[in-house]
Formats: C-alpha cells, sequence, structure tokens
C-alpha cells in the first residue's frame, strides 16, 4: 500500500514540474518550477550601487551697496571655470558664477558662515543653509523666491531680447550632482521658473508614466552651471551688479526697494567616486550612506 502511494505521488511530481508553474515543498522551503534559468549569484567585487552625495545648499543675503565683501568675495572665486561664451549669457541675465577651490581669508570666510547669535535686525534665511543628500543624477529643486504674483522678465538670448510675464511664479534652480573619477562631485544648476495655474499632467520617466501636480515650468537651459568640486569645494552663483528685470534678479534679488541681493554657495561636501571606477570590492569612498 505505501509503495503504491510512493508511486503516485513520484508520477504526480513529474506531471506538475513538465506543467511548470506547480510549486511544492522541498525540505521545507517553497519553490516554483519555471522555464526561466537559473539565476547567477551577484559577483561580491562588482561597485556598489552609488550612494547619495553630501551637499551643502546656503543663499547669503547681504547688502548690494557692500562693495567690501562683493570685491573681497570675487577676488578669491574662479570664474574662468565656466566656459566664456557661458559667462557672457550669464552677465547679459543678470548672473555671475565661479569656483571656490582654496582656502578663504579669515574674514571673508566668517561672512559665509552663520551668526552665533542671530541680529534680530537680520532676516532669518540671511545665511539659510540646507545639508542634502542627492541620489547621482536625480534632480533636486532650490527654491530661491516665492509668492511673485506678477514677474516681469527680459531674458537676453542669441535671438534678441524677449520680454515675458509671468504670474504667481517661483524663481528656483534645479540641481543635479554625480560622482566623478577622481574623487570630485560633479554639480549642475539650471536657472527655473514655475508659473501660472497648478496643472496636472502625464511625465515620461525611466520608460514609465507618472501623473505630476504642479505649475508650469521655464528653464533657461542655455544659463546651465557645471562645476567639478572636490571636498569642500563651492560653485558661488550671484547677481549681476546692475537692478534690472533680468533673470538674476527674478532669482537672487530682493524686489522691494532697497532690497538686500543674495548669493547662492553650494559645496560639496564629501569626496566620491564613480562606482564604475571604485576598487574590485565595491568601496566607495563618501558619505557611508
Amino acid at each position: 500500500m505505501h509503495a503504491h502511494l510512493a508511486a503516485c505521488a513520484a508520477v504526480l511530481g513529474t506531471v506538475c514540474l513538465l506543467a511548470g508553474g506547480c510549486r511544492a515543498t522541498i525540505g521545507g522551503a517553497l519553490v516554483a518550477a519555471s522555464d526561466e534559468p537559473a539565476k547567477i549569484p551577484a559577483d561580491p567585487r562588482a561597485p556598489s550601487a552609488p550612494r547619495t552625495l553630501p551637499v551643502e545648499v546656503q543663499f547669503v543675503r547681504h547688502d548690494p551697496r557692500d562693495a567690501a565683501f562683493g570685491a573681497d568675495l570675487w577676488r578669491h572665486v574662479d570664474e574662468q571655470a565656466l566656459d566664456a561664451d557661458l559667462r557672457r549669457r550669464l552677465a547679459a541675465n543678470g548672473l555671475r558664477a565661479g569656483v571656490i577651490t582654496g582656502r578663504l581669508p579669515t574674514d571673508v570666510a566668517a561672512r559665509l558662515e552663520p551668526p552665533a547669535t542671530p541680529d534680530p535686525a537680520v532676516p532669518e534665511d540671511a545665511g539659510l543653509r540646507r545639508l542634502l543628500r542627492l541620489l547621482p543624477g536625480k534632480r533636486a529643486e532650490v527654491v530661491a523666491a516665492t509668492g511673485l504674483a506678477e514677474l516681469v522678465l527680459l531674458e537676453h538670448g542669441a535671438e534678441g531680447v524677449v520680454g515675458a510675464t509671468y504670474r504667481d511664479a517661483t524663481a528656483q534652480f534645479a540641481l543635479e550632482a554625480r560622482p566623478d573619477v577622481d574623487g570630485r562631485v560633479r554639480v549642475r544648476i539650471v536657472p527655473e521658473l514655475r508659473h501660472g495655474d497648478v496643472r496636472r499632467s502625464w511625465v515620461g520617466e525611466e520608460g514609465m508614466f507618472r501623473l505630476e501636480t504642479g505649475q508650469e515650468r521655464r528653464s533657461f537651459d542655455d544659463l546651465g552651471m557645471s562645476a567639478r568640486l572636490p571636498a569642500g569645494g563651492m560653485l558661488v552663483v550671484g547677481a549681476g551688479e546692475t537692478a534690472g528685470a533680468a533673470v538674476g534678479d527674478a532669482l537672487l534679488r530682493d524686489r522691494s526697494p532697497g532690497g538686500g541681493v543674495r548669493l547662492l554657495v553650494i559645496r560639496a561636501l564629501a569626496a566620491t567616486t564613480d562606482p564604475i571606477f571604485s576598487d574590485p570590492a565595491g568601496s566607495v569612498p563618501g558619505d557611508g550612506t
């Protein structure tokens, strides 16, 4: 009797495996029969997945008549780290930018540090700073100004000056960071405006569509700034010397009469390496996240 039952069980198991998709318990583990080839275990020596990149973003508000701060700071900014054509486009649109990689004089560096004791006469966001942990190549948004009910903007481009009025606008920068081969971080920022009514739209991303709710976005791609920063290196973006209706004014100059200007400082906080070029053990210098 027992032999007969064992034979029936063996035949039934053979039929299940041939049919595919049946499940059987082996040694207490549930497995599924499938036509798919067996998966090869991952090589433990392969590079690890990209880690987050720690980046500090800071806005420093100051008086536009503070010539000493502007002159002292920009004397240590390498504006030639950016392409000459880009520098001309930035200047025409009320922006200037460059890279700081060396040590700053104590008095200049102190101006980039938040005060130990807040001054009631100074706005709370005068030295606003945020620590961001960015996924490589993933977009983040750095908001510079909100609540712009009506923004008149003159954009200087290859075809001349183009004027437009944006309502219910938010001025911001799109920020991306990627690890570089030599331990530096590649940072790219692009000035943007969000404006108009809030709408719902389908957005394609990585082969999929997702429903996104938000305002219309205007990106000034020709004013995008890229830099390769070592740990502690900074990308600095400021407004032009003359106030107007340019892109830089919308982003970094207060609209109130006699208002201040802001300096955007993006600082790489750790050395990192593109996983493609990491060591065989897969260790990637970085923040350990």
